[in-house]
């Protein structure tokens, strides 16, 4: 018989086997899209900076997970590189709320009326009645 004409008889041990491997790769699967879906998310309800604020807070976790329940040990370099990461978000995160925060101080100065078209328009309509 060729190989393509025996029939495979598996064992209750294997078919546990089996389906353990197929549980896993289903729940990682489920987890990966569901990572994805919420980076849509993010990004469709938020900014970019929001997106890279995230992604650093679950590099944290995630080492922080790896090297507590994985025991990996963290250089003094992977330390210093990650500092570095976290003060550069810091300080973009920083200098856009600052940003942010002039321009709607900038457009409520622009919707308040001048003194002028207020003593105009109070003498307009003095006149009228």
């Amino acid at each position: 018989k060729q190989w393509y004409q025996r029939r495979v008889a598996i064992t209750a041990g294997e078919g546990q086997q089996i389906l353990y491997v197929f549980i896993v790769i289903t729940t990682g699967a489920c987890l990966a899209f569901g990572l994805t879906f919420s980076e849509y998310l993010l990004l469709s309800n938020t900014s970019s900076i929001t997106f890279s604020i995230c992604g650093i807070i679950k590099e944290i976790v995630t080492l922080t997970l790896a090297s507590t329940i994985g025991g990996d040990q963290l250089s003094v370099v992977n330390c210093l590189g990650l500092l570095i990461c976290l003060s550069g978000i810091s300080l973009h995160s920083y200098l856009k709320y600052k940003k942010t925060v002039a321009e709607r101080m900038a457009k409520e100065q622009q919707l308040l009326p001048d003194e002028e078209t207020l003593i105009n328009s109070a003498s307009s309509s003095n006149g009228d009645i």
